[in-house]
């Protein structure tokens, strides 16, 4: 019986710490930037050749993250790279990860597979270990680096420009990048058929796999994802794919973060009251709990 009870308290114990340090307030140095998709399923891509070779999502990003991290490095902050992906085996890639110091974490989502975050195991979605390392390590923020794309065909016209974000603690960080990018290269230098493109910032739920930025939201994360450029639009790829649009691209997403950064420290985040009981104000939390039958989740709704 007095076993027991011993067991009893180291539990509480125990639970009471894991609490406590998935509430401890964020580094307030570390951004994370997160290359989207892996080398071996890179992501969205254009149609057809621009200036001779095909554009690829992930591909774009592990060529010029180094330019946002170096941004963020300038103002005074510690910035890492990672990909959920593994390394490269060729050049230029591995060129390319070296100069940037990438962070490869080695769980590729092959198919869009799904699997429950490791501090908040109901929160079930692909790209989760990216979340789980910036949990990990306390991040000030993670900003996931993508392009999007609608089609397989070249699009004619205007497209619009998105951020998407986590519902809590993602509309500052969101609006600066927003802002930022509009106002360095949307509608100044990235031709968009003759229009603006509509920037605009919108949360997203576990309806389109998006249970990492719910857990990020649980340990008061501040999460955002650039969707900037469309890769289907010739007039966006044609800019991106040339160096110095490239580099402009990713500078303005850098100036963003730190627009962000130096912000921070005001900004009251939120953070889930318990992480073995489910939050039900959280976004999406009803779609997302019809996932938990991937092996690890755990059903918290009784």
């Amino acid at each position: 019986m007095r076993a027991l009870w011993v067991l009893n308290i180291i539990a509480a114990v125990l639970l009471a710490a894991h609490s406590q340090s998935l509430h401890a307030s964020p580094s307030s140095e570390l951004v994370v930037l997160d290359i989207g998709h892996s080398l071996s399923a890179p992501g969205a891509s254009t149609p057809g050749p621009v200036n001779g070779r095909i554009l690829r999502e992930c591909e774009f990003w592990h060529q010029y993250a180094a330019v946002v991290k170096k941004e963020v490095q300038n103002a005074g902050f510690r910035c890492v790279i990672i990909n959920r992906g593994n390394p490269p085996t060729s050049e230029p890639f591995l060129s390319f990860a070296r100069r940037a110091r990438i962070t490869y974490l080695r769980h590729p989502d092959i198919g869009g597979a799904r699997y429950p975050s490791r501090y908040f195991p109901d929160r079930v979605a692909s790209g989760m270990v990216s979340a789980d390392f910036a949990i990990f390590n306390r991040a000030a923020c993670i900003v996931f680096l993508h392009h999007n794309s609608s089609g397989t065909r070249w699009k004619s016209g205007a497209s619009p420009s998105v951020i998407l974000r986590n519902k809590y603690n993602g509309a500052v960080l969101a609006e600066s990048l927003r802002s930022t990018i509009e106002r360095d290269i949307l509608n100044n230098a990235m031709p968009n058929g003759g229009r603006g493109c509509r920037s605009e910032v919108r949360s997203v739920d576990a309806e389109r796999s998006a249970g990492w930025l719910n857990a990020c939201d649980d340990a008061g994360i501040p999460a955002a994802v650039v969707e900037s450029a469309f890769l289907d639009n010739r007039a966006h790829a044609v800019f991106l794919a040339g160096d110095a649009g490239a580099r402009a691209y990713a500078l303005a997403v850098g100036r963003g973060i730190v627009r962000f950064m130096r912000a921070s420290p005001s900004i009251r985040r939120h953070h889930r009251t318990n992480p073995y009981v489910p939050d039900q104000g959280s976004f999406g939390y009803a779609a997302e709990s019809r996932r938990l039958t991937v092996p690890g989740a755990r059903h918290l709704i009784h």
